[in-house]
């Protein structure tokens, strides 16, 4: 059937050989051009695009829940979302609005006038001389200030702002209250008195060394402001690194600090930054001089400068300074004002008490240590003062610019979130309405607003067009720009080391984060290697095949299948992420792509030499003349020098030399001819073609196991681009070795002279045409040498050496894979995208970890990550796993919050978590914050909601005489207080009075209450009050009655009967109304909205005081548009981790230790509708990509071994021939890979790709042998065993005993049976070797070669790439040929040996199905043929 199939398909290819060419190539064209024009172009601008591990179960997609669910509750307030750079890279090169900025703050006359560290004389005046910090009591801030000097809190207007200490000191902390912060590894705990009593001290006589010159740093503002200079802020500051040139020097000294300085300006100049700010370790000196120039530095001054390091080190060794004080920060405070009433968490604190110090002021010796000056030096401070010496250091330029500007006030923020503000109220003159709470909700139904309500619409409602002025700050150079500045001036090699001189020299530099950037904007340089890659192929096929046309279609046919699988990835993949690793896939695919062009035009060129001898055998039998006459006498013709050994493939393969070649042209150029050649060529070249193909792809495509979108695209690209250069090479290719063979060849034999072979014979009379052929014979011989006698001759006769000197060492790379130094999983989020002696690689991976600033900051990403526990949402993420943008849906589940049974589930869950003290930190806020919550709806509280209703009801259908009447039975005085109470005493007439409407008049009996006016009468006829405006006192008079009468019926309900009536459902009910209620409220409040729903300001405050952070947090759902509800859709629980590690191993362990608690606890305690409960952390981040790596590397490498495996064993039939393959292609690639572990590579992403694919790319040439085993030709192999056969016949004839020849044949059957078996092996081995040795070579070579090409690359991921090409490209060949070869001719099976018949099974399959086909059809013949039987 496959020989019927090829040989229709061949003719058909023989037939429409142009047709077919055509059309593939036209389609691919067509589909590239849509692929290219259609569909969104590859974009890398942002290199870490698809590194997240998102899948099923992965810590990812879990946190990819998480912002969904956070997305969900901020889009439906109207909350501005969060940024996630978890999820893609940040904006880079934005401006930035300045907010908060206090310029007070940096006067030195303001500051110093309030300034009560300072002694006094008297009330006026201050003395130089500043207070013992050691000595001070708790009288200290009562005796802060004199009493005239006191401001006016309440008007904001005031600027009096240094004596706030008092007040801050009253309303939010007392010195006795506890600072409780982590810091890294430490968790400071310590009372404010006690940390102001130990601040580091000065000399106290003189009141300016304890204080800096605050005005000289306000041109640096925003270099020391901690918030723009922050992971966005560092968009817009150029750094740059810079060491001592004589390593026993110390940059700290009056020499080098002006080296510095000059350095300073030269860099500002050199990038014409000369008007912006910039600090260096020169400027701080001359700024703590009180000196605005570098250069006018002495040597106190750096004495000085030293002295107030040395002072301030301990506290920043202890962890102090990293507590962020300024004049409002957020820190972790404990208070507590009055019983059971504490304040939030991370509410906005202030401790003036170490404002101005020197070490604390705006955090900028903080700073200096951070960033300023080597670990190193931290650490020999501590011993010396004068022998420390700093090593390295860095120069800060500014590249931001400020500038004024004014902009629309936000529509939203006008209408929503600013209608009580007291300053937008001033403005407009709603100050009385908003001060005196009479914002009536009535006056927002108005249109257009009428009456006393005018001031307050207005107020509300109506934002005209206005502007408000801002200070912004935006980056000078943006991306490109800095690019070609580093390009231009820092990117050689040769440049860096001129910047430079006797004292310092440039070792490093950060330049604003471009670093990515510019590693994006090298691969379109980079990729200009393909060209010398393809110059290689090009050279290379030329060598090997003599043609260039065929070494073009091998380029031709890679850039088709590239453009049509650009096309299948948009359009049917519909993947909208294409990483820049994509890209190497060119160097991959021209590489392996060769490989099958090698084996194709090889086969070709073999079968058509034995199509040739088989035309010269019919010929000679039709005339009876030997062969070997002929043979002969063409020998004769053309003497050699020298005898090239041959075996029998290549004698049956090598034809003969004709006399006629435009004869031999047009016997090949005939369609029975090519249409046989094809066929064979395809039968013995496209099954080990679609074979490696196949498993090279499969290779490729297990990279979905890894659940890291950037490792699973490329395997997915990357292998449908191999897949279709198959299909192309089996249909353009095949119809182009058509054309070749016809037309092309031809047609270059004649002009040009290049394409020479056995078959034809031309003898022009040109030089160069002799050279050419000469060389192409020479070059011919060396190949049929080495791969017919010598690669046979050394793997038969050393078969025994080989096998024992690879098998240690595949053992050996197994050892160093799996055990020591084994791949590590990468220890830090930075990625390499240059090479390590790049200057801002060595930024990144050097200069961090040398400074304390950078090492605090990746340790703080994971040390103590905030682990959450959540509720109400299945873990599930069904978004498209390529998009990030793309959410899915939210998978809710029941809460049933309101339930007792739940809120006691979470109560005790809480306490638990508590006592996991080796798992997590205090619960103390967490019980606090929900505690608070669970208070909602206590017995108490329910209680009084009940009798709340209850009077609510019954005041709704009691009229005011009604009430009237119960208070008198009651109680008499109530109506007197109640008369004394709404009493308003104004300068009115009692004939002015108009009480004929509202209240006044009854509305069930239509007739004036009698019972208020004589009420009102009798007030009137008070002497001392006998004027009355009843128009006033009526509403105010029922509105207290309905209050009077509302409490009077609370008091006169029975509790016990309510306690009774709250059980079971009723209790639910009531207590989902009043979580709903608060959500609401608690929403109104923090979106702003209160105001417009009359919530007073002061009971949102007093609201959001109590939670003490967000460790328990219910997320609410979107109002109802019916009835306005809030319902939670999610809880979440949120408690600091215990862990202070940041390695893989730690972090590994404790992610299961939390699992091996939270997973059990659930199933055992939480109700059934809490069972989907799960747990994450933006911590486990990193690690979650870490284990997947880890785990996912190895899954893909395991399942493409067994994919291998199997398409051997389907291909070659032959178990054995199936395992040794396996074993050789696991040994070549532990060793590949151990040697890449034992140079320290890491199994980052890049390193994941590249030992995925190290199967399919390895398994080529391992096919290419096996299954020249398994085909070798039969008749070699019979004439072989001839051979030994008739050697030991005649051994036995020279026996002449003939008792001896009777009994020996039993013996030496074994012997002759294993040389048989032998014979056998080697034959098949040399007939492999000779049929694809020298085509598996050059595959080998080529993809070296392209490999090679990679390695020239700037970007450190396509020279990894590259190196292990030609790494795996030489141990892959080595161990298919060194190893798997001699195992084949030391045990490799024989005859059938091992062979599956997989045809006797199909004929059985079939043969059954046809039976059972039969009975289906005729039952009842069937069944009397069985009776017959």
């Amino acid at each position: 059937m496959q020989v019927v199939t090829n040989t229709v398909y061949s003719r058909f290819l023989v037939r429409h050989h142009w047709l077919v060419l055509g059309f593939v190539v036209f389609i691919s064209i067509i589909l590239t051009i849509i692929g290219f024009a259609f569909t969104q172009l590859p974009d890398f601008s942002d290199p870490r695009s698809g590194w997240g591990a998102r899948g099923k179960g992965t810590i990812f997609s879990q946190l990819m829940v998480l912002r969904h669910a956070s997305e969900k509750f901020r889009l439906a307030y109207e909350l501005p979302l969060e940024n996630y750079e978890l999820f893609g890279a940040h904006h880079q090169f934005s401006d930035v609005v300045v907010e908060d900025l206090d310029e007070d703050s940096y006067r030195s006359d303001f500051l110093a006038k309030y300034d009560f560290w300072r002694k006094k004389k008297n009330s006026t005046k201050q003395t130089d001389e500043l207070i013992d910090y050691s000595n001070l009591d708790e009288n200290f801030y009562d005796n802060a200030f004199d009493e005239d000097e006191e401001p006016d809190y309440a008007d904001e207007n005031s600027q009096a702002s240094a004596v706030l200490y008092q007040w801050h000191r009253d309303r939010h902390y007392d010195v006795n209250n506890l600072i409780t912060k982590y810091v890294d590894d430490k968790m400071i705990n310590i009372t404010v008195l006690k940390f102001v009593r130990n601040l580091p001290q000065f000399d106290r006589k003189n009141y300016k060394s304890g204080r800096l010159p605050f005005d000289l740093f306000r041109p640096y503002a925003y270099l020391l402001e901690e918030k723009y200079r922050g992971r966005a802020g560092r968009d817009g500051m150029i750094e740059f690194y810079i060491e001592r040139t004589n390593s026993t020097d110390d940059l700290l000294s009056i020499q080098h600090l002006q080296s510095i300085c000059q350095w300073e300006k030269k860099f500002k100049h050199l990038l014409s930054l000369n008007s912006t700010p910039s600090l260096s370790l020169a400027t701080f000196v001359a700024l703590y001089a009180s000196k605005n120039d570098c250069q006018l530095i002495t040597s106190d001054d750096v004495d000085r400068f030293r002295s107030i390091l040395h002072t301030c080190l301990p506290y920043y060794l202890d962890g102090y300074m990293d507590i962020p004080l300024s004049d409002t920060f957020l820190n972790r405070v404990i208070l507590e004002h009055q019983p059971g009433y504490f304040t939030h968490q991370e509410q906005v604190k202030a401790i003036y008490t170490a404002l101005r110090h020197t070490c604390f002021y705006k955090n900028i010796t903080r700073f200096i240590f951070d960033h300023f000056v080597d670990k190193q030096f931290l650490n020999d401070l501590q011993q010396s003062q004068s022998q420390s010496k700093v090593a390295l250091s860095m120069i800060y330029i500014s590249n931001y610019r400020s500038y004024k500007s004014h902009r629309p006030r936000d529509q939203i923020m006008c209408l929503r979130r600013q209608p009580h503000s007291r300053k937008y109220c001033e403005e407009r003159g709603c100050m009385k309405d908003y001060r005196n709470n009479l914002l009536l909700q009535s006056c927002a139904n108005q249109a257009p607003p009428k009456g006393n309500c005018f001031k307050y619409c207005q107020c509300k409602f109506q934002c005209p067009n206005e502007t408000e002025q801002i200070v912004s700050i935006s980056p000078i150079y943006k991306g490109q720009e800095l690019v070609a500045l580093f390009e231009k001036h820092f990117a050689g090699k040769r440049q860096l080391p001129t910047y430079r001189d006797q004292f310092i020299k440039l070792v490093a530099l950060n330049f604003a984060n471009v670093r990515e950037r510019a590693a994006m904007a090298r691969i379109s340089e980079d990729m200009l290697l393909v060209l010398i890659a393809t110059a290689l192929i090009i050279g290379i096929t030329v060598l090997y095949l003599r043609s260039v046309s065929i070494a073009l279609i091998i380029i031709v046919g890679a850039a088709l299948s590239i453009g049509v699988s650009f096309f299948i990835y948009r359009v049917i993949y519909r993947i909208p992420i294409f990483p820049f690793m994509n890209l190497m896939s060119a160097f991959i695919l021209i590489g392996i792509g060769c490989d099958d062009i090698f084996v194709f035009f090889d086969t070709w060129d073999q079968e058509k030499a034995e199509w040739i001898r088989n035309y010269q055998d019919r010929q000679q039998q039709d005339v009876n003349i030997p062969l070997n006459e002929i043979s002969n006498e063409t020998q004769t013709k053309k003497k050699r020098k020298f005898k090239i050994p041959s075996n029998e493939f290549q004698s049956r393969h090598r034809s003969p030399l004709l006399n006629d070649p435009e004869e031999m042209r047009r016997l090949l150029s005939s369609e029975e001819a090519l249409t046989e050649i094809l066929a064979k060529t395809l039968k013995h070249a496209a099954s080990s073609m679609f074979v490696t193909s196949f498993t090279t792809s499969a290779a490729f495509f297990t990279n979905m196991l890894t659940n890291i979108s950037f490792v699973q695209v490329f395997g997915v690209f990357t292998g449908t681009c191999i897949l279709l250069y198959f299909v192309i090479t089996v249909t353009a290719i095949a119809a182009f070795a058509i054309i070749y063979e016809k037309y092309i060849q031809n047609i270059v034999s004649r002009l040009l002279s290049i394409r020479l072979t056995t078959v034809v014979d031309p003898s022009p009379d040109e030089s160069t045409g002799k050279l050419c052929r000469r060389l192409a014979t020479i070059c011919r011989d060396i190949r049929q040498y080495t791969f017919g006698y010598l690669m046979p001759f050394i793997i038969i006769n050393l078969r025994f050496l080989l096998v024992l000197l690879f098998l240690p060492m595949g053992i050996l790379g197994l050892v160093g894979v799996f055990h020591y130094p084994k791949l590590q999983v990468p220890s830090t989020q930075k990625v390499a995208f240059f090479l390590k002696d790049n200057p801002m690689e060595i930024y990144e991976f050097s200069m961090k970890n040398k400074f304390n600033g950078y090492s605090k900051e990746e340790k703080r990403l994971f040390a103590y990550p905030a682990v959450s526990f959540i509720f109400g949402i299945r873990d599930i993420d069904d978004g498209y796993i390529f998009d990030m943008n793309d959410r899915g849906h939210l998978h809710l589940m029941p809460l049933y919050l309101e339930q007792q049974r739940t809120l006691d589930f979470f109560k005790q869950f809480i306490a638990d978590l508590g006592t996991r003290s080796d798992l997590f930190g205090s619960n103390y806020d967490l019980d606090k914050d929900f505690e608070a919550f669970y208070q909602l709806t206590s017995d108490n509280i329910l209680v009084a909601k009940v009798a709340d209703d209850r009077a609510r009801q019954n005041l709704s259908v009691t009229d005011h005489l009604g009430m009237i009447k119960h208070l008198s039975q009651l109680n008499t005085s109530l109506i007197e207080n109640l008369v004394r109470e709404t009493v308003r005493p104004i300068g009115y007439r009692i004939e002015e009075d108009e009480s004929d409407h509202e209240d006044y008049i009854d509305s069930q009996k239509k007739k004036t209450n009698k019972t208020l006016s004589k009420l009102s009468v009798k007030q009137l006829n008070n002497r001392k009050n006998p004027i009355l405006n009843y128009s006033n006192y009526r509403k105010l008079f029922n509105k207290t009655l309905e209050k009077y009468y509302k409490e009077q019926l609370e008091k006169s309900y029975d509790r016990r009967e309510i306690r009774k009536y709250l059980n079971g459902s009723i209790r639910d009910v009531l207590t989902g109304e009043y979580h709903r209620a608060a959500l609401r409220t608690a929403m109104q409040c923090l979106t702003g909205a209160a105001g417009a729903n009359n919530i007073p300001p002061d009971f949102c405050e007093r609201q959001l005081n109590k939670q003490r952070s967000v460790n328990w947090a219910v997320l609410p759902d979107k109002a109802s548009p019916i009835d306005g509800s809030v319902r939670p859709f999610a809880v979440i629980i949120t408690i600091r981790g215990a862990l202070n590690r940041t390695d893989y191993d730690s972090y590994n362990s404790y992610y299961f230790k939390i699992k091996n608690f939270f997973d059990p606890y659930i199933k055992r305690h939480a109700p059934e509708h809490l069972q989907h409960a799960w747990f994450s952390s933006p911590g486990f981040a990193f690690y979650g990509v870490q284990r997947e790596l880890l785990v996912g590397s190895y899954s893909s490498l395991i399942a493409s071994l067994g994919i291998a495996l199997l398409v051997l064993f389907l291909t070659s039939g032959n178990l054995f021939i199936a395992l040794y393959a396996l074993i050789t292609i696991t040994f070549a690639i532990a060793v590949s890979v151990a040697i890449f572990a034992a140079l320290k590579w890491e199994l980052g992403i890049i390193e994941a790709i590249i030992v995925i694919m190290s199967v399919g790319l390895s398994v080529d040439f391992v096919v290419h042998f096996g299954v020249g085993y398994i085909h070798a030709n039969s008749r070699d192999i019979e004439r072989k065993r001839k051979t030994i056969q008739d050697r030991y016949l005649a051994s036995l004839s020279t026996s002449s005993d003939k008792l001896e020849v009777q009994t020996v044949p039993t013996i030496r059957s074994y012997r002759l049976l294993y040389k048989e078996h032998q014979a056998e092996r080697e034959t098949r081995v040399t007939e492999s070797i000779s049929r694809v040795g020298s085509a598996v070579f050059m595959a080998a070579f080529t993809t070296f070669a392209a490999g090679f090409s990679m390695t020239l690359s700037a970007l450190t991921s396509f020279r990894q790439m590259g190196q292990f090409l030609m790494t795996i490209m030489f141990m892959s060949w080595v161990f298919a040929m060194f190893f798997f070869l001699p195992l084949c001719a030391s045990i490799g099976s024989v005859g059938k040996c091992g062979s599956i018949p997989f045809r006797r099974i199909g004929q059985f399959c079939k043969n059954r199905l046809l039976c059972c086909f039969r009975r289906s059809r005729h039952p009842n013949e069937n069944n009397q043929q069985d009776l017959d039987e």
